[in-house]
């Protein structure tokens, strides 16, 4: 049985971590395969402690500020996604990652539709996210959800090495 469970720090913490360091170990690969770009050397330290890092201060992803999602497959932690507010009224998704064994199941695109509602709970008016030109899954789940291209947003913490392969997408909601 499939579980989305908002992140309770006490039990989910160090899964939290693992998944995040996965996330952006994969997209250092991908990004690496695709642009020969060093993420490690852009970031100036691990991905362990990066990862430990932007989870010092998950504020951000406290209702009614926002949210952080980790998704459980009979007791498996497969996945996770977050959405948080960049400014009033906007929404960002961030986070979301399913891990490769479970992908192709429609998980994406349930944790999605369960973000987006939660945006609209939260009173968001529109919702942004950024996804890696690589990320042609992803991108055919936000296209289908209603996401469309638009420019780069001010709040994007998307390093400036890689804007030229990245794309931001928005959905009014």
């Amino acid at each position: 049985m499939v579980e989305f469970l908002p992140i309770n720090l006490d039990l989910h913490k160090s899964h939290l971590i693992k998944l995040t360091e996965e996330y952006f170990t994969w997209i250092n690969d991908e990004v690496q395969k695709h642009y020969t770009i060093d993420t490690f050397s852009i970031i100036g330290e691990s991905i362990l402690e990066y990862s430990e890092r932007t989870l010092e201060d998950l504020t951000s992803y406290i209702p009614p500020e926002g949210i952080y999602y980790i998704i459980q497959n009979d007791g498996s932690v497969i996945g996770m996604g977050a959405l948080r507010t960049i400014k009033k009224g906007i929404g960002e998704i961030k986070r979301m990652y399913i891990r490769p064994n479970y992908r192709g199941n429609g998980y994406g695109k349930k944790i999605l539709e369960i973000l987006l509602e939660k945006g609209k709970e939260f009173g968001f008016s529109s919702i942004r996210l950024d996804t890696g030109e690589f990320m042609a899954a992803a991108q055919k789940v936000y296209r289908l959800a209603g996401f469309q291209e638009r420019e780069r947003y001010l709040e994007s913490e998307v390093p400036t090495s890689f804007l030229p392969h990245w794309l931001f997408m928005e959905k009014l909601v």
